[in-house]
């Protein structure tokens, strides 16, 4: 049996994006594990890793691989089956796009999908005549179950984890058990891709302290229930993690094998153990590693204190990335984080600037409710919490959250279809909708003002040498400080020049 699993190009309505190539764990985890419990021969493909300039294709802007592209690796290879990444939203045409051209090339051969997207929207997405399956939530096992049946001439359309169509109905096969011992499941394929590719692309170099830095991922799912998040489509409210051995050890053989300096985890949260988090710091300063690593996914900032950040510091740790969102206590309640301590949070902060760990956060304006006050006590905060950098985002209703049931409820999604989705879903950097007390226009400035003042605050704050100092230890520290002086010189003359 040959797989094929596929990451497609972007396409993106109406806008140019860039891209930068980051590692497609997703899919390469999927093969490692068809290929370790199964003969089955697998390839990757991953449509962005390339250098073909985006272009203009009607009202889409395309990233990646063209069709007669991903056509010939098609007729080069022959799969028997085709799984495509349908992970974003606002991207999700690509991977309906690359749909087209499997069916183009052998309408015989059968195409699933899965992602976050697809997990979220499996009926919409196999509105698309060219998609056969949605594989719903964690894809291993189903896939290999998939498998194992179609090499044995047996139906599977009935194993759970499945939607598909069936006399012009979806059918739902039911939700599958999630995998419960994580360490079961093969490192990731890394050797079916074009691996360098992804530690030397620009944004891994202009992002990290020592590049060349690699993604991680050390645990699946969060516990909370935050009403903006999408990650349940994919995993529910559960939380599983690796062990620290595990997970150290894929972080050696990253070392060994490809000269890997830094560590990307990109988990959803890294930290909700306190003792595994411990454990995983103490077990790579065991082993002498002498690697520097992040959390750009976000790590919770209340699962933290000063013991557990001394811990990291001393593993490598040099920069971690705060969800804290909101300097709101009425939003705080809405999105369900009224865990967090402000006050407390604006210590820990504090201490992370003494040890020398660079700090971020994400903030988001433009929840349903919100006043001019809320807007404020957000934006504020940013400013007086301490950290050293923070992103600014809007609130957007994504698809299989409890937010976008909120807006549907309320009235405030804009008619959504098959193309216009296309326009507004996932974009949290512009504002598509209106919220009840302001329309899209004015939320949108405000995320302007809120940019621009946290730009020039935070700007000024790298000029403060005691701010500065505790973190220049070494030419890795002094080169970041100089890339990140560099990005926010960048953002701060771009935002002043949009006043």
């Amino acid at each position: 049996m040959k797989v094929l699993l596929v990451k497609p190009p972007y396409t993106n309505y109406r806008s140019a994006i860039g891209s930068s190539p980051y590692e497609p764990l997703g899919l390469m985890y999927l093969a490692s594990y068809i290929r370790h419990y199964s003969d089955s021969e697998v390839k990757v493909i991953d449509a962005l890793l390339t250098d073909i300039e985006g272009r203009w294709e009607g009202d889409f802007y395309k990233v990646g691989w063209t069709d007669e592209m991903i056509k010939k690796a098609i007729a080069d290879f022959q799969p028997d089956i085709v799984g495509i990444s349908s992970m974003f939203t606002i991207h999700s045409k690509g991977c309906h796009d690359a749909a087209r051209v499997v069916k183009e090339y052998n309408k015989d051969i059968p195409v699933f999908i899965g992602g976050a997207h697809a997990s979220a929207f499996p009926d919409w997405s196999l509105k698309d005549n060219h998609v056969d399956f949605v594989i719903v939530g964690e894809g291993e096992q189903t896939l290999l179950e998939i498998i194992k049946l179609m090499k044995e001439k047996k139906p599977f359309i009935n194993i759970p984890g499945l939607s598909y169509r069936k006399n012009n109905e979806i059918v739902n096969t039911g939700t599958r058990e999630l995998i419960k011992d994580l360490d079961s499941i093969p490192f990731p394929a890394r050797d079916l891709v074009d691996y360098k590719g992804y530690l030397y692309a620009d944004y891994n170099y202009n992002h990290s302290m020592a590049p060349p830095r690699a993604t991680v991922v050390s645990s699946r799912g969060c516990p909370y229930r935050c009403t903006f998040c999408s990650i349940h489509a994919l995993w529910k409210h559960s939380y599983r993690m690796r062990s620290p051995n595990n997970v150290v050890d894929e972080i050696e053989l990253l070392v060994k094998e490809y000269g890997v300096r830094e560590i990307a985890f990109f988990d959803d949260n890294i930290s909700v153990n306190r003792k595994r988090m411990l454990e995983l710091c103490e077990e790579i300063i065991r082993r002498k590693l002498n690697i520097r690593w992040c959390t750009p996914n976000g790590i919770a900032i209340w699962t933290l204190d000063k013991e557990v950040l001394l811990k990291m510091r001393k593993s490598g740790c040099y920069k971690l990335t705060f969800g804290i969102e909101t300097g709101s206590k009425n939003t705080q309640k809405f999105i369900r984080k009224e865990q967090i301590n402000l006050e407390k949070t604006k210590e820990l902060i504090a201490y992370c600037n003494k040890i020398g760990i660079w700090t971020h956060s994400t903030f988001i304006i433009g929840f349903p409710y919100e006043t001019e006050q809320d807007f404020m006590d957000t934006i504020n905060y940013a400013i007086s919490c301490g950290v050293d950098m923070g992103s600014f985002f809007i609130a957007t209703p994504y698809p299989g959250t409890e937010l976008y049931d909120i807006y549907e409820k309320e009235g405030l999604l804009p008619d959504i279809g098959e193309e216009k989705s296309l326009q507004w879903l996932g974009n949290v950097g512009q504002s598509m909708t209106h919220i009840k007390n302001f329309t899209a226009e004015q939320v949108q400035g405000y995320l302007s003002i809120a940019q621009r003042k946290l730009y020039v605050n935070r700007a000024l704050s790298f000029l403060n040498p005691f701010r500065v100092i505790p973190r220049l230890r070494g030419f890795d520290e002094i080169r970041y400080f100089y890339k990140q002086t560099r990005s926010y010189g960048l953002k701060l003359i771009r935002n002043l020049l949009m006043k």
